[in-house]
């Protein structure tokens, strides 16, 4: 029997995520569901499902094996709890939240239906991950630089930081998610911010940028940067500074290694990271296997909880520790 799978939100994270479900063997994506209700339309016809407007209804009236959520970030109103309770596995694009309450109340569902979940984190799929694990594994690092700088997009809501959290929330996320799968858990951050580039824009209260400075418990420190007034260039990624070698991460791009006394050798990303996470959510699934996912919905949550703990030291200026998540 093929893998029921339904969508709720049918914007740009889940239309890529429907085509890459439509192309696996043992899937179906029987229900979609978006606001928009021409956009739901158009989505179910393309993929033979039928369309609501209304999550809750969707639940109701369509069996589902798994679910994908991907709804901006102030928008998460209970259809995970809902589709936890009802046995339904759950992939939730990031952040999973703008708030601790909110992620800690779907991870205590999902703890409690005991159904597969995980986070739209596809960066760890790439196939250069490996590569710089083992690198890590042999070289200490001493200091980390990260990155995501570019312009603003277009959605209005992610301009408002009640509703998308900020840059560092519901965009540099990735790069924090990357520091904490390479580094472990950061300890503390203190965090401090500039306006006033972003004049013109209407309905803009987030920060122009942010500089994200974390204590993990290894001992290892860092910055991570945020940055979106940026017009016509951008960096996203990680620098890595060991002793004998800098490691220069370009987010979903390449890794370049740069070694004393040898010239820089750059590895590029070879393979559809984006599609293998999709595969591996549906393998995950079917064979009812959580570990075959490379980020569970609490390490999601402990990702999330680095820049929530950075716009706290943003707002009060002062060392702010990230709430803690158990499994």
């Amino acid at each position: 029997m093929a893998v029921r799978v339904g969508f709720v939100g049918a914007g740009g994270m889940n239309s890529a995520h429907m085509k890459n479900v439509s192309q696996i063997a043992g899937t179906k994506i029987v229900a979609i569901c978006d606001l928009q209700e021409e956009r739901a339309n158009q989505r179910a016809e393309e993929y033979g499902a039928e369309a609501f407007t209304s999550w809750k209804k969707m639940l109701k009236d369509t069996p589902l094996d798994a679910m994908y959520v991907a709804v901006p970030p102030f928008a998460h109103e209970g259809q995970e709890q809902a589709a936890a309770k009802l046995g339904i596995h759950l992939f939730v694009e990031k952040p999973v939240a703008v708030d601790i309450k909110t992620a800690r109340s779907v991870n205590n569902a999902i703890k409690k239906a005991g159904v597969i979940a995980t986070a739209g984190f596809q960066d760890r799929y790439q196939d250069i991950v490996g590569r710089l694990q083992k690198l890590l594994a042999k070289n200490q690092p001493a200091l980390i630089m990260g990155y995501w700088i570019g312009g603003l997009p277009g959605v209005p809501w992610w301009r408002v930081k009640a509703q998308s959290g900020g840059q560092a929330v519901e965009q540099t996320i990735h790069t924090f998610d990357m520091a904490r799968n390479l580094f472990g858990e950061v300890k503390s951050v203190g965090a401090t911010w500039s306006k006033g580039l972003m004049v013109d824009v209407e309905n803009y209260d987030v920060e122009d940028a942010s500089c994200v400075n974390m204590q993990f418990g290894s001992g290892l420190c860092g910055t991570i940067f945020s940055g979106c007034f940026a017009k016509g260039y951008s960096k996203v990624g990680l620098d890595i500074w060991c002793s004998n070698m800098k490691i220069e991460y370009s987010g979903r791009s390449s890794l370049t290694i740069t070694q004393v006394g040898k010239e820089p050798v750059t590895y590029e990303v070879g393979n559809n990271f984006l599609g293998d996470i999709d595969k591996t959510f549906i393998k995950a699934v079917k064979k009812q296997d959580q570990s075959l996912l490379r980020s569970s919905y609490v390490d999601a949550c402990r990702s999330l909880a680095v820049p929530l703990a950075a716009t706290e030291s943003m707002e009060t200026g002062q060392v702010v520790k990230p709430a803690t998540f158990k499994d």
